[in-house]
């Protein structure tokens, strides 16, 4: 299917979720207008890996800081334009598809709340949801940005299901994070507190320094080399 081709060829990872089988809970949570179409792409775009191995310096180093800040700016702006590529092509084929990106909401749509596209990726099975709230994938661990195509070309026959963690025991992302925002707990409802991470990036922006952390994005073993040697 030249649908399936051109997400293949344009993303780093992506998946199918069909939105109508999960339609009770995403209509409870985002309102009616989610499942308007009812197959999601979930797209990843891999963020650049010389600048995610430089993580660990950011904290002594302003510049590192602002680079991998920049990064995760960019790396949405480019998943945007890679979802907007898709688009064209499902539109030429006929069918309607629209776009939510990081800001996880489209002007077609009437929403409770922004959508997660980490939740797209989690039904379309590319990936689950670990420790640190961070969707996570075998392929390249947390380190992608991501973005919702949603559409009404059928796409059943290639929508996934939702995976298990594959976190289990590890806890390094738990033992990394400077804010100690996340514990060892297998929901990451309860594992991880946006509370304590955005005091430990405020207390980082009041002493001057770039609002940028992600160490547990850094530290994941299904990212990470190195980190996946000492397991």
């Amino acid at each position: 299917m030249k649908i399936i081709d051109v997400v293949e060829d344009l993303s780093d990872v992506y998946g199918i979720a069909d939105f109508l089988k999960d339609k009770d809970r995403l209509v409870d949570m985002y309102g009616e207008d989610i499942c308007k179409y009812p197959y999601a792409i979930a797209v990843g775009h891999r963020m650049k890996k010389d600048i995610i191995e430089n993580i660990p310096l950011t904290y002594n180093d302003d510049k590192l800081a602002q680079d991998y800040l920049n990064e995760y700016f960019n790396s949405h702006q480019r998943v945007s334009k890679i979802s907007d590529k898709i688009i064209k092509v499902i539109e030429e084929e006929g069918f309607n598809a629209i776009k939510l990106d990081v800001s996880g909401n489209n002007e077609e749509l009437n929403l409770k709340i922004p959508f997660s596209n980490k939740a797209s990726a989690n039904l379309a099975g590319i990936g689950w949801l670990g420790k640190n709230n961070l969707l996570t994938t075998k392929e390249f661990g947390p380190r992608l940005t991501w973005a919702t195509i949603l559409t009404d070309a059928p796409l059943g026959d290639y929508a996934g299901s939702p995976m298990e963690s594959l976190c289990d025991d590890c806890s390094m992302c738990v033992r990394a994070c400077p804010g100690k925002a996340i514990q060892d707990l297998p929901d990451p409802k309860e594992s991880y507190s946006p509370q304590k991470c955005g005091e430990f990036l405020n207390k980082r922006k009041d002493e001057g320094h770039p609002v940028a952390c992600g160490m547990c994005l850094y530290i994941c073993p299904y990212g990470n080399e190195k980190s996946r040697a000492l397991l």
